[in-house]
């Protein structure tokens, strides 16, 4: 009688801890559910407002109004070619090059608003969402072809990687982040991941045709 009681909660044991809801409602389960959010708050903490942090908010923001000035650069030059809208119009249809040009510089104003949140998160501690959305808009920049951003991307990676992955925040945002989570927190990044590969096919199709 003894064994079988035993083998009975070993076997509810081993059922709770497959189930997530009833593994929650015991003891150990409270406990290591605890522990683990405890864990994630701690690696979640503001980062300090020191000299290096302070230059890393001043190395995003130069970046964001580097790549919100593109498009308005690339008008400018196409309306000193031009002379008129009658000239841009022409251009834009004697070369469909142009128009994917025009096409990837409208990208950057909004992967500067992506950056608006990526330094956000970081700045809160969420530094393996801020990695992960700036390997995803460096894998865009280099689908839309935009030198600029690419430099501008790798370069903030560069400054919060040794920050970021040493600790386990990415680590951690890997795991503890469900797929679905990990597709909203990517939403954005995901967008110019697909403009960009609009763009790029494009110009494939257009050298081809060129060709």
């Amino acid at each position: 009688m003894a064994r079988r009681n035993k083998n009975r909660a070993a076997a509810a044991a081993r059922g709770t801890s497959k189930d997530p809801k009833a593994f929650k409602n015991t003891e150990a389960g409270a406990a290591a559910l605890a522990e683990r959010d405890e864990k994630r708050a701690a690696r979640k903490r503001q980062r300090p407002d020191s000299a290096l942090e302070r230059r890393t908010a001043r190395v995003f923001t130069i970046i964001e109004v580097i790549l919100v000035i593109v498009p308005v650069a690339l008008v400018c030059y196409l309306w000193m070619t031009g002379g008129s809208l009658e000239g841009l119009r022409d251009a834009f249809e004697a070369d469909p090059a142009i128009t994917v040009s025009f096409i990837t510089a409208m990208c950057q104003p909004l992967v500067a608003w992506l950056l608006r949140f990526v330094h956000q998160h970081y700045r809160e501690g969420d530094g393996g969402y801020a990695v992960a959305n700036l390997i995803g808009l460096i894998c865009g920049e280099l689908l839309l072809q935009n030198a600029v951003g690419v430099l501008g991307c790798g370069f903030l990676l560069w400054r919060i990687w040794r920050r970021v992955v040493p600790n386990g925040e990415f680590a951690a945002w890997r795991r503890d982040r469900t797929l679905g989570g990990k597709l909203a927190d990517l939403s954005g990044v995901i967008v110019i991941i697909l403009l960009g590969a609009i763009c790029a096919f494009a110009t494939w199709r257009l050298s081809t045709a060129a060709a």
